[in-house]
């Protein structure tokens, strides 16, 4: 099979197989390092992370170098596999010492990635989270479990709309729950063909169980040099949240009025059953905290699908008991 279409190359007649995991830019509300083992040497990095950091390059540096206490924070860390699953963690860092949130994980092939962003304030949503985890055991049928997941969605996230977004066997899609802000024009029942998520997107959902898109209007920071030195190929960033997401999705999710958004994958029998959509109509970055509560409540409410022996229906009860 030949190789799709460079990213940012595809138009609608071949975007379904865009090499979008090799976007080889980020969005810039973080940066990214690409980091040489063991020497925990700097050798690839977006265009924006001397700056964010406040050094006048990155490049050659080892962590230890970039100020505060990452390399502290992170080298503990390097221990785990970081392949499957990335670690997310607070620390210090740059020439001033900053709080930034980062996220390790590990590309196909050598190196360890580092992406950092501003901290945000955490939200202490510890009681919703419990909460909610509570009402989806309470509920046992599909409609009304998937229709309580989309208004504690929209709680805990505080996104302008949220869709429970499940997938047919053919593949097409459609809105199965819904909250939404109420002047926005409602869209449960809508359903959308196959081609919208293609296959490559959808690998990557399972992969990757959570992106965030903060700002649409965004300008991508390319990383430099644009081919990783360890590999000599591009960067492979399915692991990455900060990754640059596709021109065309960019101007689909605009076309639609939405200015930032945050997807959730609903895994069930390790296979991609659904999406949880959160739609907000001005840029919106996600707290940590949040992301990683949201990430919680979709694995529940895909453990919760799968439950046989709980006795979950399909039918349309009217609510949770």
């Amino acid at each position: 099979m030949t190789a799709g279409p460079a990213f940012g190359q595809a138009d609608l007649t071949n975007c379904e197989r865009e090499q979008i995991h090799l976007a080889g830019s980020i969005q810039p509300y973080g940066a990214m390092l690409v980091v040489r083992e063991p020497d925990q040497t700097v050798v690839q990095a977006s265009m924006n992370a001397a700056g964010l950091l406040g050094f006048d390059a990155v490049i050659g540096r080892k962590l230890r170098d970039l100020g505060g206490d990452l390399a502290v924070s992170i080298l503990p860390r390097t221990l785990e596999p970081l392949d499957g699953v990335p670690v997310a963690l607070r620390l210090r860092a740059g020439a001033g010492g900053a709080e930034f949130d980062a996220l390790l994980h590990r590309p196909p092939g050598n190196g360890l990635v580092v992406e950092l962003e501003p901290a945000l304030p955490q939200p202490d949503i510890a009681r919703r989270v419990e909460s909610a985890l509570q009402a989806f055991l309470s509920c046992y049928a599909l409609r009304p479990l998937c229709e309580e997941a989309a208004r504690v969605f929209r709680d805990v996230s505080g996104h302008d709309r949220v869709m429970v977004y499940r997938f047919a066997e053919q593949g097409h899609g459609e809105v199965f729950a819904e909250q939404r802000r109420a002047d926005l024009e409602p869209y449960l029942g809508n359903r959308y063909p196959a081609s919208d998520i293609p296959q490559v997107a959808r690998r990557l959902y399972e992969r990757n169980r959570l992106r965030v898109v903060a700002d649409m209007d965004y300008e991508p920071v390319a990383l430099e040099p644009r081919l990783n030195p360890l590999t000599g190929n591009d960067l492979d960033m399915s692991l990455s949240l900060l990754r640059s997401v596709s021109p065309t999705h960019v101007q689909y999710q605009k076309n639609m009025g939405v200015a930032a958004t945050m997807v959730c994958s609903i895994m069930v029998g390790g296979r991609l059953w659904g999406l949880v959509a959160c739609h907000h109509q001005s840029p919106r970055r996600v707290p940590v905290t949040v992301r990683a509560a949201c990430d919680l409540l979709a694995e529940a409410l895909g453990t919760r699908i799968a439950a046989p022996v709980a006795g979950l229906r399909t039918s349309a009860s009217t609510r949770c008991s």
